[in-house]
């Protein structure tokens, strides 16, 4: 074999052995993008929240038992929320600023810790960073029991009163091109019920009032 075919040779095998290495490392480059491409994580930052009026939060609400049998429905007013506020840059370094959510559930305790959950006032919102996200409708409760006695004032205080009322949410974060990320979450107001009226045998009408607290 002549000296020229032998580094013809030789050259060939140096071709095909740098081709065969640079395939691997082309397929581990294109991979890097789909691999660092990760589902940013749920923010902390959404709260349980009131509309601000005025510049106050306005947290009051009211609810009128007609009650018969000892049992009543109460109806809670469409004051509560998701509220973003807080989130601040953190949340725009990542997210969109507007967002949407579906109400699942909305459990009210009372403060005799009987629980009653609400068929009424779930479904879809939206909210933003910069408001409170108001819930879809207000809340409905029924068969809420409630024993013989009241108040004229509020002293002495009737039990059972409004206690909790307990949200779970699932919200929709927009980031990236089209790209979303489901957030389950769990909403809980004090709500620091009292109640005037009397329940007589049953029957009555019991007023409900108070100040919700996140």
């Amino acid at each position: 074999m002549s000296e020229i075919e032998t580094t013809k040779q030789v050259a060939r095998r140096t071709v095909l052995k740098g081709a065969a290495w640079s395939v691997p490392v082309v397929a581990a480059a294109a991979a890097t993008p789909l691999a660092s491409a990760s589902v940013p994580a749920c923010p902390t930052c959404i709260k349980a929240g009131l509309p601000i009026v005025g510049g106050l939060i306005a947290g009051a609400w009211t609810s009128v038992a007609l009650v018969a049998g000892n049992k009543a429905t109460l109806a809670f007013p469409n004051v509560f929320g998701l509220d973003a506020t807080a989130c601040g840059i953190s949340w725009t370094n990542i997210f969109q600023p507007a967002f949407t959510y579906v109400v699942l559930s909305a459990t009210l305790t009372m403060s005799d810790n009987n629980t009653y959950t609400s068929a009424v006032g779930l479904g879809a919102g939206a909210g933003n960073i910069s408001t409170v996200g108001l819930f879809p409708g207000a809340f409905i409760f029924t068969n809420v029991a409630l024993p013989n006695g009241g108040s004229a004032i509020g002293i002495p205080p009737y039990a059972p009163v409004p206690k909790t009322l307990t949200v779970t949410v699932k919200t929709t974060l927009q980031y990236g091109l089209g790209l979303s990320v489901e957030c389950p979450m769990t909403l809980v107001w004090n709500l620091h019920g009292v109640a005037t009226g009397f329940v007589l045998g049953g029957i009555g009408t019991l007023n409900f009032s108070g100040t919700a607290t996140a």
